[in-house]
């Protein structure tokens, strides 16, 4: 079994705004030592969690979001090497999904990791396709907490 987890934006945002699946969140978040386990997020997909919190909230709040998740044992990767590169560009000719999201799934795809969502409308079609493991933070049909994975 894969030890990485790769967040994405909805994932965080979920979390920090207490959304349905926030607790899915949490048990990865906050089970980091269990068996090595590595959380990690393209930095990219953490841009996406900024711009929703200057949105929703403010600028001074998602600072201070900002702050806390760069204070968290998650991982932000910074740099695109060319696997990631040519993975992500792939994934983003291929189906219909953000810029940030296909930098997030290459991430999980180049670690062998679990893609943590709850993008169902640009993810279904992806998880049929790819060979990509996710952990679905909500199910598809009316947004409420998942139990599968």
């Amino acid at each position: 079994m894969s030890n990485v987890y790769v967040l994405d934006a909805c994932a965080i945002i979920a979390m920090v705004t207490n959304e349905n699946g926030s607790h899915i969140v949490r048990d990865v978040v906050n089970n980091i030592d269990d068996d090595g386990k590595i959380i990690k997020m393209h930095v990219l997909n953490l841009y996406e969690v900024y711009y929703y919190m200057i949105k929703k909230y403010d600028e001074q709040y998602a600072l201070k979001i900002m702050e806390e998740i760069k204070m968290s044992p998650m991982q932000i990767t910074t740099e695109i090497n060319d696997n990631q590169f040519y993975t992500a560009g792939r994934l983003k000719s291929s189906y219909k999904m953000s810029l940030a999201d296909s930098f997030g799934l290459a991430e999980a795809i180049l670690n062998d990791g679990y893609f943590v969502t709850a993008d169902h409308h640009e993810m279904d079609i992806v998880e049929a396709n790819e060979k990509i493991k996710f952990i679905w933070i909500r199910n598809k049909k009316n947004g409420s907490p998942t139990n599968s994975t």
